[in-house]
């Protein structure tokens, strides 16, 4: 079997994916994604990364498409994953958790304790009081989406003293550091009780523009808006006229729509509004890249010996197989 490995392997994991191809009597080759065509790919049995979409077509040596991302719905479209006998794909659910929640947490702490104008007031040499700042202990969170990254948060949350409550696709019972899980159908009801609103929401029909004119209104004048699932869940004009009126106290985002963000876009210029350019969960960082290789390592072995291979994708939803 060939297999074609499009990272590098970094953080001492190096010769990782080569110990498990050379276990196996398998050739491994790497390229960066930007190298790929589609007539290159017609040698591998095994993908590891995210090739261009675009030549992933008339394949019929691949064995498995296995990601770097945990967003996966754009490759779950396309035609070369159905029908009889397609190759597997799986995404990379669970390496991003660890890395966006700790972000999430430090939007919150960025806006909440004042950081953003004392960084301000650095840069004029000012010595000066600007608010009381808040804490998170004592407060009411709602998450807008419970898997990996949701339920990562959620654990930060109530180790702060956060009382935390979710919404989630499938109601289950809520596990011992979230008070309620709620379906989405509740959202208004839940809003005018929340200090802090997180989105970490995959892309969906159902969520778009989840977050709008109408239930930024329903928010408190304290609350904190935070996205780092996918930019369509909220109507960024929306927010920031929300921001700019003091309809809500302040908004972080990792994620826009679109994305990049526009230059003259209104969302730049509310002070009271923190962007990162998605980067709260890259595969080079540390944590998750060490995360995905294990997760590459375990499902090559497992396709070699025959067993069930984690987090493949499930066709209609783009999400992870339950």
């Amino acid at each position: 079997m060939k297999i074609l490995n499009t990272i590098k392997e970094l953080y001492g994991m190096e010769g990782t994916i080569q110990a498990t191809a050379d276990k196996y009597g398998c050739q491994l080759e790497y390229r960066r994604p930007k190298e790929l065509t589609h007539d290159y790919l017609l040698d591998f049995d095994i993908i590891l990364g995210n090739p261009p979409e675009d030549i992933l077509y008339d394949l019929p040596k691949l064995k498995l498409l296995q990601l770097q991302s945990a967003g996966s719905d754009n490759y779950a479209k396309l035609p070369i994953f159905h029908g009889e006998n397609a190759p597997a794909l799986c995404n990379a659910t669970g390496c991003y958790g660890v890395t966006i929640a700790e972000h999430m947490v430090g939007f919150i702490l960025a806006i909440i304790r004042d950081f953003l104008p004392y960084r301000d007031a650095m840069h004029t040499h000012t010595w000066s009081h600007i608010r009381t700042p808040e804490t998170i202990n004592g407060k009411k969170a709602l998450i807008i989406g419970l898997g990996d990254i949701g339920s990562h948060f959620a654990k930060l949350m109530d180790a702060f003293g956060c009382e935390v409550y979710a919404i989630k696709r499938t109601m289950t019972a809520p596990p011992e550091y979230i008070k309620e899980i709620h379906p989405l159908t509740d959202l208004d009801s839940l809003l005018p009780e929340m200090d802090f609103v997180a989105l970490s929401l995959p892309q969906s029909p159902q969520t778009t523009h989840v977050i709008n004119a109408h239930t930024l209104s329903l928010m408190k004048p304290e609350a904190v808006v935070i996205n780092v699932g996918r930019g369509s869940a909220v109507d960024n004009l929306a927010l920031a006229d929300a921001l700019k009126n003091g309809t809500i106290k302040g908004a972080a985002l990792d994620v826009t729509e679109p994305e990049p963000l526009p230059e003259d876009h209104p969302l730049w210029d509310c002070e009271n509004c923190l962007i990162t350019p998605h980067s709260s969960g890259k595969y080079f960082q540390r944590d998750p890249h060490l995360r995905i290789l294990r997760l590459w390592q375990d499902n090559l072995e497992a396709l070699m010996d025959g067993r069930p291979l984690q987090n493949i994708v499930d066709l209609a939803t783009g999400y992870k197989k339950r």
